[in-house]
């Protein structure tokens, strides 16, 4: 199952990624660590506002959007690399 599984809460309508804020961060709290590990996975990260994210991979769509540094460090750490694997054309079905 791996540290990824453990940490996940289910989704809800207000947490869609089934992240969990009180999981700690695998890459720690700083935005700009996060945001480098998410371009290494190939999403480009947008500010779009204060506290406010637009993360999209390979095709415009789907746009992430996160709200707060703690969420897009848990996409980051628990979701990322998942849904990274998942949008990359060569691995649709």
């Amino acid at each position: 199952m791996g540290i990824a599984n453990s940490q996940a809460l289910t989704a809800t309508r207000s947490n869609l990624f089934g992240l969990n804020p009180s999981a700690p961060a695998l890459y720690g709290e700083d935005l700009n660590t996060n945001r480098q590990w998410l371009e290494d996975l190939g999403f480009s990260i947008r500010q779009s506002g204060h506290k406010h994210w637009v993360v999209t991979h390979t095709n415009p769509l789907p746009e992430l959007h996160f709200y707060s540094e703690n969420e897009l460090a848990q996409f980051a750490s628990y979701k990322g690399h998942h849904y990274a694997k998942h949008l990359l054309p060569e691995n649709r079905t």
